[in-house]
């Protein structure tokens, strides 16, 4: 019989199975459904793929969540910039005050001595950045911490990514963050709401006890012109859609006869890697007096090889269990090869995010080969080939992977969504 096949039960799968109204089946190569919004449980702590918060304005798709999760509570995000050993509030550009004079004097000096050019996203993003926010912010924020973000060159991307994600403010506000305390928010993240129990992963649990998946189950080759998916199990699937939410470099790779234009504009879209190490952290005195209510914190010098911690359990009480701390800390990597991860622990000491007398008691290692999508000159155009192709087979590529985009979960869920209403009005 055909149906849709849904290729990955992660968020955007598993919320197009939901509202689709034909027959399908969901294939996922790993043995549990979730993706990178799974949640694991080790000694009383829950770990996330890193910080996966959620960001939602559509108040349909919160009431949604809140439903799926079982309840979500919102927060008022209190995140820092730790530079120079001290801690400036996020974003850096709002708040140039926490500064030294030396700092805050190049940043102004940056802004008033910006050249008056005509600024777009298609620029390099380092130029971008200095056209946008000066020297001064560009050499001690925006630079080095999107540097340790994206492991790649940032004269060779460019700043299309940064639209929803890097807030911006005239020349009159940013001069005034120098000599007088911020008091406004600003930013997508500057409030986000987090389930109140099992972490980011609750919003699977609510979506696979409506739909069945069909767990270790990786797509081996897909024939579009006899329209059948082979698994590396040896099983045969019959399909009318299909709806693929697996990186679009691998969906081309699986895909028989493809066109060597759509094979070539595939070869060219690059992403970084992350590796995220959870941490989980007895101790009887809690957590650091200076990590105290703090739920995210960007590192961007160069001597320390991470780029952001999170702390879970100040996000959530329940993400660690009594006399307990948890964080979760991201490393970057164009090639898949981390550095000096193995020296974590030191690191956090010497910074002073753990002490000696606290006990490690659970580590988890989550390593993400597809995490920050790169965009330079040739990926509108990749995509645009690529989509043209499978559009016209009958395949939609869906999700950050999938649509090969930097995104957040409110998207993904419209995206997944309005895909299956457009399958249920053809198919």
């Amino acid at each position: 019989m055909s149906k849709v096949i849904v290729i990955g039960a992660g968020i955007s799968g598993l919320i197009a199975a939901y509202f689709l109204k034909k027959p399908y089946e969901v294939l996922e190569a790993k043995s549990y459904a979730g993706g990178l919004c799974v949640s694991y449980y080790e000694n009383g702590f829950v770990f996330d793929c890193s910080g996966h918060f959620i960001h939602i304005k559509d108040e349909k798709i919160k009431k949604f969540i809140n439903k799926l999760t079982g309840g979500i509570d919102k927060i008022n995000r209190n995140a820092s910039i730790c530079i120079k050993n001290k801690f400036v509030p996020y974003p850096f550009q709002t708040n140039l005050y926490h500064l030294n004079e030396k700092m805050k004097k190049e940043c102004i000096d940056g802004i008033l001595k910006r050249k008056n050019i005509e600024i777009s996203t298609k620029m390099p993003f380092l130029e971008w950045s200095k056209a946008m926010f000066g020297t001064g912010i560009t050499k001690y924020f925006m630079k080095p911490y999107n540097q340790k973000l994206w492991s790649y060159d940032l004269n060779k991307m460019t700043a299309e990514w940064s639209e929803s994600f890097i807030p911006k403010l005239n020349t009159e506000n940013i001069i005034k963050s120098a000599y007088s305390k911020s008091k406004g928010r600003y930013g997508y993240n500057s409030t986000f709401y987090y389930p109140k129990n099992r972490g980011c992963g609750a919003l699977i649990d609510g979506l696979t006890k409506k739909i069945k998946i069909n767990a270790n189950t990786k797509t081996k080759k897909i024939d579009i012109k006899n329209k059948t998916i082979f698994s590396f199990d040896g099983k045969l699937y019959k399909y009318n859609k299909i709806i693929s939410t697996q990186a679009l470099p691998e969906l081309i790779k699986q895909i028989t006869n493809v066109p060597l234009n759509v094979k070539t504009a595939a070869e060219k879209l690059l992403a970084s890697s992350v590796r995220c190490i959870n941490i989980g952290i007895k101790s009887e005195k809690g957590i650091p007096q200076l990590l105290k209510d703090r739920h995210w914190v960007y590192v961007p010098e160069m001597k320390f090889p991470f780029y952001r911690i999170g702390i879970y359990s100040n996000i959530n009480k329940n993400n660690a269990p009594g006399n307990s701390y948890s964080f979760y800390v991201e490393y970057s990597s164009f090639n898949g090869r981390y550095k000096n991860t193995e020296n974590v622990m030191m690191d956090f000491k010497k910074i002073g995010f753990i002490r000696n007398t606290d006990e490690i008691v659970a580590v988890n290692i989550i390593d993400m080969p597809y995490a920050y999508v790169i965009f330079d000159k040739n990926r509108q155009k990749s995509i645009e080939i690529i989509n043209t192709f499978l559009n016209k087979n009958g395949i939609f590529s869906i999700g950050r992977y999938g649509a090969w985009e930097y995104s957040f979960i409110e998207k993904n869920i419209k995206d997944a969504k309005a895909i299956a209403e457009l399958i249920n009005e053809q198919f």
